[in-house]
């Protein structure tokens, strides 16, 4: 509520009350003047015709010089029952109950000052039998306010007319671009409930010499109500009775999307809350394709008693305001159910190309359809938004799958038996979306076959391209999802930890003198599979295929010690910063480990035995776990690495495809 503010003899002191008001700089706020004269001129016409108001009743709007700040003058007429004597000493009367019984404030008039300088009254009214004038210049902020004046009023018969000019100069940019339609427009809409729910009397405007339009005629046909109810609603902690009427309208630039507008004393207060997220469009179109929007109208007695006294919002909070959203946006919903329907029918078609290309997200749909899926999430989501949300899905409900797979891995003599019991307990939809992936898995063992191989030039390709295939360089986790890489190439372990860095630098920014920067680095607060007391980091060297010119010793030939310096300073920097800015802290790290790939020619063999590296359990494979700094380190070759990815891919595929 604006807060008011008494001088020494107990007057309001109206200009500390305006300091205080705020208006939006825009059509709304510029027109909210003449939008309460039209208010006012309707309580006249009520008092004057009573149930007759409707057809008696007539207000006129003339706008002159609609451009031109500095001549502009825009005056309300009405035939009500003018400034009686009652009503003028309301008038003189700021915040008196005489407006309280109509749900008003008396408030209306003052914010007229935010907007013009310069604003007079002619009325004439009925004192008996006899017909009375008055006529004045009203000005707070002058010692005297009123400042009458001799003249007959412009206008026939019993009436008022309020006259509005001198705009205050921070409006007058928006005034040069004033057009008629929009002016007609957010009239029209501010009145809104009227045309739903109660009466209008007859509402002309006219621009300078054109001819008038009626406002009245021109919306009753468009603001027609096509579903109103009752609903309860929590208003901060109290439960209200609140009303909503809905109508459906053409597309215009007033109105461009669905929205929902509060209303207090029939006038629409405050701001649209736009619906395109709740009903997923910002417009339908009709059986012809052309566009139209729902607008509901929320009214209720609750409102009433939070309006503010200049009529500009009411005090609601900002999650009573989204209870209120929501229910409305469920009525509109059922109401449209066929629109709703369309947009659930696109978004199951965008879904299912999604999944064609990441075919395990399937994992995260849990057993439901993908029709039950879509319904149950919001109607304004792309495909991007359910591969995310199903990715999160397929986490969880893949959480003990991810654990089992990892354990079979681990133990290479009944790999395909721990494969099958496995797959035994999946439904049909996992294993569909299983299978899918393990397609996919032999494709990109067939490419790092490839790769490996001479070119060409008769040379081979460098390691970044197998990099590439495996995990994108320069990059990490953040900027690369689940199903664009490849990590599963060396451990199926390795594609579930959260955090991967590809080729970067600990400081995260570009790479200075003295970096070391290491292949793929792996982060973890707890193993995949193991203890729960600890971080994890894993360091994965590659080297070119084939490459024979490793030298013992040599931080620069030795990819031994280049594992060491990246674990020193990886321990050294503490933490690594992330593409998005955020830094991921790693201190107490208890477990290490290191994979070098690369092929093992006789240097490297050198360089493995002057390690003390071990390849008793498998020719193949050199292992060494280095006492000093608490780290197990593998080295195996490629050919041992498509090998072993091969063999538990074959599992899957002996499994699932009868292979």
């Amino acid at each position: 509520m604006t807060d008011i503010t008494t001088d020494v003899l107990g007057k309001p002191d109206m200009q500390a009350v305006l300091s205080r008001t705020h208006l939006a700089h825009d059509m709304h706020g510029f027109l909210l003047p003449v939008l309460e004269a039209i208010s006012n001129a309707m309580d006249g016409i009520g008092s004057r015709f009573g149930e007759e108001a409707k057809e008696k009743g007539s207000i006129h709007i003339h706008v002159r010089n609609p451009n031109d700040p500095a001549r502009l003058v825009v005056s309300v007429t009405d035939n009500g029952i003018g400034l009686t004597d009652e009503n003028f000493l309301s008038f003189k009367t700021p915040f008196s109950g005489y407006k309280l019984h109509q749900r008003g404030r008396g408030f209306g008039r003052f914010i007229a000052f935010k907007v013009f300088s310069r604003i007079l009254y002619s009325s004439r009214y009925e004192f008996f039998t006899e017909q009375k004038l008055r006529t004045f210049r009203f000005d707070i902020h002058q010692d005297q306010e009123f400042t009458f004046h001799d003249g007959d009023a412009e206008f026939v018969g019993t009436g008022l007319r309020v006259e509005y000019g001198q705009p205050l100069t921070n409006w007058w940019e928006l005034i040069r671009e004033l057009q008629p339609g929009d002016i007609i427009e957010a009239i029209g809409s501010h009145f809104l409930p009227y045309f739903l729910y109660r009466w209008l009397p007859r509402i002309t405007i006219q621009f300078d010499d054109a001819l008038p339009e009626n406002i009245t005629s021109h919306f009753k046909d468009v603001f027609v109500q096509m579903d109103s109810r009752e609903f309860q609603c929590d208003i901060d902690g109290a439960d209200e009775t609140l009303t909503y009427s809905l109508t459906r309208i053409p597309r215009s630039r007033q109105f461009r999307s669905h929205c929902l507008l509060l209303s207090a004393a029939d006038r629409i207060v405050g701001y649209p809350r736009d619906l395109t997220n709740k009903l997923g469009q910002p417009h339908f179109l009709d059986e012809n394709s052309k566009p139209y929007i729902v607008i509901a109208v929320v009214r209720g007695d609750s409102f009433e008693k939070r309006l503010n006294d200049a009529r500009t919002s009411i005090n609601l909070s900002p999650k009573s305001v989204e209870a209120i959203v929501s229910s409305v946006s469920d009525a509109i919903q059922a109401k449209e159910k066929g629109q709703i329907d369309k947009i659930k029918s696109e978004q199951s078609a965008d879904l299912t190309g999604a999944l064609r290309e990441n075919p395990i997200l399937r994992l995260g749909l849990r057993g439901r359809s993908l029709t039950d899926y879509v319904a149950a999430k919001p109607n304004h989501w792309k495909a991007e938004q359910f591969v995310s949300d199903l990715a999160i899905e397929r986490f969880r409900a893949t959480a003990d799958l991810t654990r089992q797979i990892t354990a079979a891995a681990n133990s290479p003599a009944d790999y395909e038996r721990k494969i099958k019991d496995l797959v035994d307990k999946l439904d049909a939809g996992k294993k569909e979306a299983l299978a899918e992936y393990v397609i996919h898995r032999k494709n990109i063992i067939a490419l790092v076959e490839s790769a490996r191989k001479y070119q060409d030039d008769g040379k081979r390709s460098p390691e970044d391209d197998i990099h590439e295939l495996v995990f994108r360089r320069f990059s990490d986790n953040v900027q690369t999802g689940y199903f664009e890489h490849n990590l599963w190439l060396i451990d199926d372990a390795l594609s579930f930890l959260p955090y991967i860095s590809s080729d970067r630098a600990m400081h995260g920014k570009g790479r200075k003198a003295g970096d070391k920067i290491t292949d793929l680095v792996f982060f973890d607060d707890s193993m995949v599979l193991g203890d729960e007391d600890g971080t994890t980091l894993t360091i994965v060297e590659f080297k070119r295929p084939s490459r024979d010119d490793y030298r013992f010793g040599n931080v620069r030939t030795d990819p031994v010690l280049q594992v060491i310096e990246t674990l020193e300073g990886a321990i050294a920097a503490g933490g690594i910063t992330r593409t998005d800015g955020s830094h991921m802290s790693f201190a107490g790290v208890v477990r290490r480990f290191a994979f070098i790939v690369a092929d093992i020619t006789p240097s490297l063999h050198k360089v493995l035995k002057g390690h003390d590296f071990k390849n008793d359990w498998n020719p193949k494979m050199y292992v060494r776990y280095r006492d000093n700094e608490r780290i197990f380190i593998q080295a195996l070759g490629y050919e041992t690495l498509l090998e072993m990815a091969k063999k538990r891919n074959q599992a899957f595929f002996s499994v699932l495809l009868d292979e």
